[in-house]
């Protein structure tokens, strides 16, 4: 993230204020005019490959056993319509609508908001964007994020890559 000074329309919804972050990270890709927020997660985590499904089960597996956490299991890629208070996948749904998609998971280690939007780039394109951000209470919640930190741009991309160019 850089430091030039955001514009309304560039901030960055948070799950806490800047300086008590302890992870975030943003990413975009351009998208097909019609795409909603909504249709684009659910084509990023359809189909999720195996080392991704393993990582899961491995964070499952840690989780239960060192820090008493629930399963997360992963993604399920459903293409149910969402609305505030479902759940998609391991998150709780925030926010919803064409353009904006919030989700939100929260634990006694950790919070986190992934925020989905979509901002107009040019006639048959709208850029995506993908903002990651994650507060940390224990020493457990950081733990936990040194991996999740690292592999975590690697693992955005890649779910990116499944939203056609055009």
């Amino acid at each position: 993230m850089s430091n030039s000074t955001n514009t309304e329309k560039d901030l960055i919804p948070l799950v806490a204020p800047l300086n008590t972050l302890n992870y975030i990270h943003q990413d975009q890709k351009l998208i097909d005019k019609q795409m909603t927020t909504t249709q684009a997660y659910q084509l990023m985590t359809s189909n999720v490959p195996l080392w991704l499904d393993t990582a899961f089960k491995t964070r499952d597996f840690l989780s239960k056993w060192l820090g008493g956490i629930q399963s997360i299991k992963g993604f399920e890629g459903s293409a149910k319509p969402l609305k505030v208070g479902d759940k998609a996948d391991f998150f709780d749904v925030v926010k919803v609508s064409d353009d904006e998609l919030f989700l939100k998971s929260t634990d006694k280690h950790l919070s986190v908001l992934v925020a989905l939007q979509i901002k107009n780039h040019d006639d048959l394109r709208n850029e995506f964007r993908i903002a990651t951000s994650v507060v940390t209470y224990n020493f457990f919640g950081r733990v936990y994020m040194l991996p999740v930190s690292m592999a975590h741009g690697f693992i955005v991309r890649s779910m990116l890559d499944k939203l056609e160019p055009i």
